[in-house]
């Protein structure tokens, strides 16, 4: 009893000190300890796996994917991984491009220590010589009767370079897809600029971002501080439009007496496009003016990622000129808050996409998160991502981007049309004006470039209240 007694005495002072300089007795919820349970949850292996034979990687196999600069090949074979895949690509003595599994089908040394030969590169171990394709040139040192090279191949991939970028298909052969050209590619008076980006977590955390165009109004600039447009704090009228493999959006802003109609391409599994990086939302007169970025999230393994992407530099997008062109490249781009490249003080004061994406974690945990009405972009990306994945391992092949047409069309840019205020519900009248908006895009889809730029500039021209 007297050690009770005295035992309660300590507590008692030692509560008396704490109150004497401020501190006070826990109160409210503190359910840290009573959530410990949410730390040991796993990640939804469906979607985040992308190694051979996973269900994921064996889906995102079945598109072209980009996954180099052609800035950064030069005379040297370059060892890389993509979806799981250790891999090594170069450009030989003609200037064919080779993708090929990094070691070598004799003894496994890696080919990054490969010679380039004028046609394919040669093991530097036992000089086996490869084509591009994988075919086996020469194994000398084996016997002139030796049939190696009629039995064995070593593993290769097709590649495509476009506009500064280099695209693989790493699916089989006999499923090989017609290589997708976006209209957003062929724009007059329109330069792209490829970047790449490398980040530490799993590719689902950034592709999904792209679908939540919330977190503008709050990252980029309620929270966080202005980042990008002022008018990005105004918070729009969202709607979502189906496409057979994707969605694009609409976000409608009042600026004054204008309507901004900002619209997003998403098409699954992980390209998107948006509007102009620098567009201003109270210009005068902007109809159908294209995407400012086109980008691609490729896996390079389950815990890190890719962001690829064309900078587009045009008039439109950019009437203030802001756009740097030498900015984007490798881990850099010309617009806040997408790389690694800023202090973790700097970070902290103002946190961009970077953050936001790799802040979750390397592979985050989708059964930890209380999603809400404003995560209906994220939910239904996610869904569809689920069913196509499903569909594949059920023997339904899926639909590519090419089969919406050559060029592909799409929506993405931004569109600024007259529509003084009136006595009427204002949100209701971004959300029909939207609408119609959406219609006037769709409606377009058939034609290409001048003559679908043409259709769709004019009809919006008329739906102007000027």
């Amino acid at each position: 009893d007297l050690h009770l007694s005295l035992r309660r005495q300590r507590q008692m002072c030692i509560r008396d000190r704490s109150m004497s300089v401020g501190v006070q007795e826990p109160s409210g919820q503190f359910q840290g300890y009573d959530k410990t349970g949410m730390i040991s949850l796993a990640p939804e292996d469906l979607l985040h796996r992308v190694g051979p034979g996973t269900p994921c990687g064996e889906y995102l196999r079945r598109f072209w994917q980009p996954i180099f600069l052609s800035s950064m090949l030069k005379d040297l074979p370059v060892r890389i991984r993509r979806l799981g895949e250790d891999l090594v690509i170069f450009r030989d003595g003609t200037g064919r491009l080779g993708l090929v599994h990094a070691n070598c089908s004799h003894r496994n040394t890696s080919l990054e220590y490969g010679i380039i030969e004028q046609k394919g590169i040669r093991c530097c171990y036992h000089g086996w010589h490869y084509d591009v394709d994988g075919t086996i040139l020469e194994t000398p040192g084996e016997p002139e009767t030796s049939l190696i090279k009629e039995r064995v191949s070593h593993g290769a991939y097709p590649v495509v370079e476009l506009h500064g970028l280099i695209f693989t298909y790493m699916g089989p052969m006999g499923k090989i897809p017609a290589f997708p050209i976006f209209d957003t590619m062929d724009l007059p008076d329109d330069e792209m600029v490829p970047a790449m980006i490398p980040n530490p977590c799993n590719w689902q955390q950034i592709a999904e971002n792209s679908t939540d165009p919330y977190h503008v109004v709050f990252l980029h600039s309620r929270v966080s501080g202005v980042q990008f447009q002022n008018e990005f704090q105004l918070m729009p009228v969202f709607n979502y439009f189906e496409r057979p493999n994707g969605v694009f959006y609409t976000s409608a802003r009042r600026v004054d007496d204008k309507i901004w109609i900002r619209v997003h391409d998403h098409l699954i599994p992980n390209f998107s496009q948006n509007g102009g990086m620098f567009t201003q939302g109270d210009q005068e007169e902007l109809y159908f003016a294209r995407a400012g970025l086109t980008r691609w999230i490729v896996p390079v393994d389950d815990e890190n990622s890719l962001y690829i992407a064309y900078r587009h530099f045009n008039a439109a997008a950019d009437p203030l000129g802001l756009g740097e062109r030498g900015q984007s490249g490798y881990n850099s781009i010309d617009f806040y808050g997408q790389t690694d490249e800023r202090s973790y003080q700097e970070a902290q004061v103002s946190p961009g996409d970077y953050e936001a994406w790799v802040g979750q974690g390397a592979i985050t945990v989708h059964d930890r998160e209380n999603l809400g009405q404003t995560d209906q972009g994220v939910s239904m990306y996610r869904q569809r991502l689920r069913n196509a994945i499903t569909k594949l391992q059920e023997g339904e092949e899926p639909m590519q981007p090419s089969d919406l047409g050559q060029p592909i069309p799409t929506y993405a840019g931004d569109t600024i049309l007259s529509f003084p205020k009136s006595n009427t519900d204002d949100r209701k009248l971004r959300s029909d004006v939207s609408k119609k908006v959406a219609e006037i895009f769709v409606s377009g889809a058939a034609l290409v470039r001048e003559e679908r730029r043409a259709h769709i500039k004019g009809q919006l021209r008329k739906l102007d209240n000027r």
